[in-house]
């Protein structure tokens, strides 16, 4: 690494997945409230608010690279630098395992993953604040809310991938060194919760050796609040979609949470509210995994019927 030298990985900029059922997938980032960049039969793109991309192939198509687990799953992740020098920067501190085409530079990590990088396309959006009242704070007074409706994602905050105990080493090496990922979070059972230098979101990148097995787990799409996690989750089971957790609130992030299974391989996760750590954080080492949250819904069963 050059001396001096600064590469800034700002953020997600492409989730790339190889898929079984275009339209399926199709119907579930739709119903996601991603907007439609474009469709064609063996290529649909949908982005973020901020323009992040997630788009779709099928199995075979010729341009993907290999996968790091069999069926639908993810295929390549780009990453956002900052400028046309940081990619350069990147190119030299990756040295020769790296490949350039056109304005994108090309690896594949420890795992097997896929990774590009190139300059960040960003967009702005503007952030939603509900007025709350608690006790004497009054910040709304003769107004009701309404529902947010659909999803609307302002961006996706992070990836999580699940990886061998085997692979981990290299893995963080890799990310830590390289790349300039920090650690945020480190559980010595379980995985590493990683933060682009560019960012100050608690992770941009979880890897998980805990199932011992490599394959996607899930990517993070963030909304405005808790209401909105709450609404999401219910707009996508409304359209068909199965939830694969109950509703809650991270221990390790503080992020609110729900969980949806995608067809393209994984979940999705609605999230709100995550911590932010800035650089002078010092790593947390855990030796066993502290819990996964610090609440998650209970029901006593069936809701009586509204009166």
């Amino acid at each position: 690494m050059e001396t001096g030298a600064i590469m800034t990985i700002e953020r997600i900029e492409e989730i790339c997945y190889g898929v079984e059922n275009m339209d399926a997938c199709e119907k579930f980032a739709r119903d996601m409230g991603l907007d439609v960049v474009s469709i064609a039969p063996e290529k649909r793109v949908f982005c973020s608010a901020v323009n992040q991309l997630l788009t779709f192939h099928p199995l075979d198509f010729p341009d993907l690279p290999k996968g790091i687990e069999d069926g639908p799953s993810l295929r390549r992740l780009t990453w956002g630098v900052s400028s046309s020098d940081d990619l350069d920067r990147l190119g030299r501190a990756l040295g020769p395992a790296a490949t350039r085409r056109d304005n994108e530079l090309n690896i594949v990590d420890p795992n097997g993953l896929a990774l590009s990088f190139r300059v960040a396309q960003k967009l702005k959006t503007d952030a939603v604040f509900r007025p709350t009242n608690q006790y004497e704070d009054v910040d709304r007074l003769n107004e009701r809310l309404t529902s947010y409706g659909a999803p609307r994602p302002m961006r996706f905050v992070h990836v999580a991938l699940n990886i061998t105990k085997e692979n981990n080493d290299a893995a963080l090496a890799f990310y830590t060194g390289p790349l300039r990922f920090k650690a945020t979070d480190k559980i010595l059972d379980t995985g590493t919760f990683l933060q682009s230098d560019g960012d100050i979101e608690h992770h941009n990148f979880f890897l998980c050796f805990r199932p011992d097995k490599a394959g996607i787990n899930h990517f993070a799409a963030e909304v405005y609040d808790l209401d909105a996690v709450i609404e999401a989750g219910n707009s996508m089971i409304e359209a068909g979609w199965k939830e694969s957790r109950k509703l809650g609130r991270h221990l390790i992030g503080s992020n609110s949470f729900r969980f949806v299974h995608a067809p393209f391989g994984g979940r999705v996760e609605f999230v709100a509210d995550m911590d932010r750590m800035d650089k002078s954080w010092v790593t947390k080492v855990w030796d066993k995994n502290p819990g996964h949250h610090i609440w998650m819904l209970k029901s006593s069963g069936s809701d009586p019927s509204p009166q």
